[in-house]
């Protein structure tokens, strides 16, 4: 007996080591294989680059079903979404069925585990998706008897998703949701026909955005969606689900259907809780500043429904209708002392899917009080597509005072007060036809001692405004309005057309006054936030004028500051029309003379923006013009070491940079210079012109009589002959200069001898004497003849002169000077290294100068670049608007955000371009500057 159980004993140990053997044998049996089938069955069945760091391959977690788990997982898109991560997974964990591994009929997946997942969804500027990577399954083929179906069966009954986030970006729509901290479950038997699903999912940080507005803001959300499906019929029947935002809790139920391409819906939902302070909780400053001390009273009600089919193919939507209610509504929080109360709130819309046109809005009842003060408001509106048919009423005061001690606003500053009484009433065609007794549009609105603080922007206080509106026009009354510290405007006029421009974005025309004591632009900017890490507040940026706006302005500025202009006593008329910004006879003080001018911006093309501009000026500081223009500090540096006084008549154009300021080397335009005389403080072709011709050090530096006439090309002032005296010498200087800082003059000069140096003078009466001395007849001339080139750079000029003309009194002067240079040359070998020094540093400077040209040129091409991405942008965009014109408002609203959406893209990738060029144009002249310090550090 005892050797009977000591047999079984012995066999049951065998069975349990066997069943061990075994469970630590079909991981390492099976694991390659699997995972051999499954890479197969990703690549086969999706167009998408996979990565997987490492396979595990287990009993004892699911026990008895078989675990993979697929560590640092990645799906990566392809083609236009190259290096965009569709998902990355810490860990992906597929349960299967034990059995499926000796069938072959394929593996069996039960359940899915997705651990630390970050999934983001792009659709890109033309519509398509990121996540439509599954391909094409062709035409259906026989499957052969015997033969598996597939290698993998997706026969689910759980889906996890652990510790994970989800990103959604559609630059179509302008659209972005961000959800983090996602946990979610779905649990049902997705291999039955007929199944009860259920869904639960609770995220931390949920964050919506949609045209650059915030719709939420990090709100917490929970859901529980409980579905039975028919998934042969694929239809879903929802019942006993909520979603809960914040606080605000909504209820669903209905059917969902998906029997073909189109899906067709009959939902509806509803507020769960019938308090004001649960609809509050959607509001981002209100839940984050305080929100469990709100206090609210008064009945809420929200509700819809969403009844109809969404198909591609014709372009309709379902109906959808929506109510919002509140009534005896309060908001208050115990630590401020002002309370909004009495507000009622009834409000439906109406979206009809398939006839837009039978859309409604109809704000019956909005109703507020305020400290003390009323304001009510309605809206209806019908036929938006075909012929807008609306009717607005807004009456009562609004103390913004007031409102900032009812609300916590965190970012903002507000006081003063809002007066409105205005009603309109009409069809938009009454409008167009210029049926102006037919529509009605009565009323004013006032604004007084506002003032608004926000951070990352300069102040504005408004210290009154007044609007007067009729059907054709709206008058503008004594406004007054300062902006940062120390900038004010006064404004008065009429502006016409002003409600087809509010509603459909048509021409608005105005014909105003505009009066300043002072514009501080420079303080303005400044106090614009920048989003960059860097803020320089003295560049701007390129300023886009709307096509649709006609102005008329008679402005009268009394100065204007930016950075280094100082501008006086500003008058003249400024026109906007079509794109365009026109000063038209304006005059003002400047410099310390007068200037008169008439200008364009033009901004039509927005990648290739121009200034157009002629200019009179008289009396113009020349060292004061240096050190306000950085134009003249790159194309005429010399201008900072010249003191006196110019007229200038100047015409001009250029185009802009996306700094503001003009891109040199589309320069182009001419005029004239003139003065009595000009003194040159500081130059240093002028003092080696003076050493080359032995002038005392101490010779006059005042230029005479100028009369220049100049033209600018290709970066470069080409100047024509002109005559000038300096002293008792007399010049014909004519050549250009550039912005690479070359020069290349000839200066014709003719120089009494007296003037010349002691020496000079002693050689020349030595030479005459020694001619004498040999029976020859020589006089010396009294003015010697000498051309200069003046070549090189500012900084390294090359002064090389030429004596004049070998007539018979002076062409043994000439030879002789030259035999006698000669052998000075010879003599003075310290020159010569000199000489040989300063040329390796012009080679040097010059080898900077064409890095830094070839760096130009490179911001150029970038800009060329990041212009024509833009272009073809614009054009795309365009074309959207422009199909989507005949189809209705609704369409046009689409579209109009579809190609604001294709604007910022192209904005985006255009300044990333440039952003490349610039760093790789500064890298560029940073090794020539390198090289330039090595070539003189080789001659010391």
């Amino acid at each position: 007996m005892r050797k009977a159980s000591g047999i079984v004993l012995k066999i049951l140990l065998g069975l349990v080591l066997a069943i061990v053997i075994f469970l630590f044998s079909i991981p390492v049996i099976f694991k390659d294989k699997i995972k051999t089938t499954i890479e197969k069955s990703v690549s086969e069945s999706i167009n998408a680059k996979v990565s997987i760091e490492d396979y595990k391959l287990g009993f004892f977690r699911n026990f008895p079903k078989l675990t993979l788990s697929l560590d640092d997982f990645s799906l990566s898109g392809i083609n236009e979404f190259a290096g965009d991560t569709l998902l990355r997974c810490k860990s992906v964990s597929l349960v299967f069925n034990l059995g499926s591994l000796f069938k072959k009929t394929g593996y069996e997946i039960k359940s899915v585990v997705l651990q630390d997942a970050s999934l983001m969804a792009l659709v890109n500027k033309d519509g398509k998706a990121n996540w439509d990577i599954m391909k094409d399954s062709g035409p259906e083929t026989v499957t052969v008897a015997g033969e598996p179906e597939s290698a993998v069966k997706i026969l689910l009954r759980q889906v996890k998703i652990l510790n994970s986030s989800i990103t959604y970006i559609d630059r179509e729509s302008d659209m972005e949701a961000f959800l983090r901290d996602i946990n979610a479950a779905m649990s049902g038997d997705l291999t039955s026909s007929v199944t009860n699903l259920e869904i639960r999912m609770k995220a931390g940080d949920v964050t919506y955005l949609m045209d650059g507005i915030r719709y939420l803001n990090k709100a917490v959300a929970d859901a529980d969606v409980h579905l039975k499906a028919n998934l042969d019929s694929m239809k879903f029947y929802l019942s006993d689900n909520y979603l809960l935002l914040n606080d605000m809790l909504l209820n669903f139920e209905g059917m969902v259907a998906m029997p073909g391409d189109d899906i067709e819906t009959d939902i509806a939902f509803k507020s769960g809780k019938s308090s004001l302070k649960s609809f509050m909780s959607l509001i981002p400053s209100v839940y984050m500043s305080g929100y469990e001390d709100l206090r609210t009273e008064g009945e809420f009600t929200f509700e819809g429904t969403a009844k109809g089919v969404y198909s591609d193919a014709d372009s309709t939507i379902p109906d959808v209708a929506l109510s919002f209610n509140v009534r005896g509504g309060l908001v208050s929080y115990p630590s401020l002392p002002e309370k909004i109360q009495n507000i009622n709130i009834k409000s439906d819309v109406y979206v009809d899917g398939r006839d837009m046109d039978k859309t409604t809005v109809d704000v019956s009842k909005f109703h507020m009080e305020l400290a003390g003060n009323p304001f009510d408001m309605s809206l209806l509106l019908k036929t938006p597509v075909s012929d807008p048919d609306f009717n607005v009423s807004m009456n009562g005061k609004i103390d913004l005072t007031a409102l900032s001690k009812a609300l916590p606003l965190d970012s903002i500053s507000l006081s003063g007060l809002i007066d409105i009484a205005v009603k309109m009433a009409g069809r938009m065609s009454m409008l167009d036809n210029k049926q102006y007794d037919r529509f009605s549009a009565l009323g004013n609105m006032s604004i007084s001692n506002m003032a608004v603080e926000m951070a990352g922007y300069p102040g504005i206080k408004v210290e009154k405004a007044g609007f007067e509106i009729s059907p054709s026009y709206a008058q503008l009354k004594d406004t007054k309005i300062n902006i940062g510290r120390n900038s004010d405007f006064k404004l008065s006029g009429k502006l016409e057309n002003y409600i087809s421009y509010l509603f459909k974005g048509e021409i608005i025309r105005g014909n105003l006054s505009l009066q300043s004591n002072l514009v501080d632009l420079t303080e303005i900017m400044s106090g614009i936030r920048s989003d960059s890490t860097k803020t320089d507040t003295s560049a701007l940026s390129v300023i886009k004028i709307p096509e649709n706006i006609d102005f008329i302005f008679d402005a009268a500025i009394n100065q204007f500051k930016y950075n280094n202009i100082d501008v006086k006593n500003l008058k003249g008329n400024i026109n906007i029309r079509n794109g365009v910004l026109t000063i038209k006879d304006a005059g003002m003080d400047f410099l310390g003379g007068k200037i008169a001018m008439n200008a364009d911006y033009d901004t039509r093309d927005s990648l290739k923006p121009m200034v157009k501009a002629d200019f009179s000026m008289e009396n113009i500081g020349v060292k004061d013009a240096f050190n306000s223009f950085n134009t003249i500090q790159k194309l005429a540096p010399t201008a900072k070491g010249i003191n006196g006084k110019v007229g200038i008549k100047l015409s001009y154009s250029s185009l802009l940079g996306k700094d503001f300021m003009p891109l040199i080397s589309s320069i182009s335009g001419g005029g004239k210079l003139t003065t009595n005389e000009v003194t040159l403080v500081e130059s240093v072709a002028y003092n080696k012109m003076k050493e080359t011709l032995k002038l005392n050090d101490n010779y006059s530096n005042t230029f005479r009589d100028l009369n220049i006439s100049f033209r600018i090309s290709d970066g470069r002032i080409i100047v024509s002959p002109f005559n000038t005296k300096v002293g008792n010498i007399r010049m014909n200087i004519s050549g250009d200069q550039g912005i690479d800082q070359t020069i290349n003059y000839i200066v014709k000069t003719e120089i009494p001898r007296s003037d010349l140096g002691s020496s000079v003078n002693a050689l020349i009466n030595s030479l005459s004497a020694q001619a004498s001395s040999f029976g020859l007849a020589f006089k010396p001339s009294d003015i010697l003849k000498v051309n200069v080139k003046v070549t090189g750079t500012f900084l390294k000029p090359v002064v090389s002169p030429v004596f004049g003309s070998a007539s018979s009194d002076s062409s043994g002067v000439t030879t002789t000077v030259r035999e006698s240079v000669k052998n000075a040359v010879e003599e003075k070998t310290v020159q010569a290294k000199e000489k040989v020094r300063s040329e390796a540093e012009i080679q040097a400077d010059r080898l900077v100068q064409e890095a830094e040209d070839k760096a130009a040129l490179l911001r150029e091409e970038a800009a060329r670049s990041a212009e024509k991405i833009k272009l073809e942008a614009d054009q795309q965009a365009q074309k959207l608007i422009k199909e989507a014109e005949p189809k209705g408002a609704v369409a046009r609203l689409a579209a109009q955000k579809a190609a604001d959406a294709v604007r910022k893209e192209a904005d985006k990738r255009a300044g990333q371009i440039v952003k490349e060029s610039d760093d790789k144009a500064t890298k560029m002249v940073d090794e020539a500057k390198a090289k330039r310090q090595d070539i003189l550090d080789k001659l010391q």
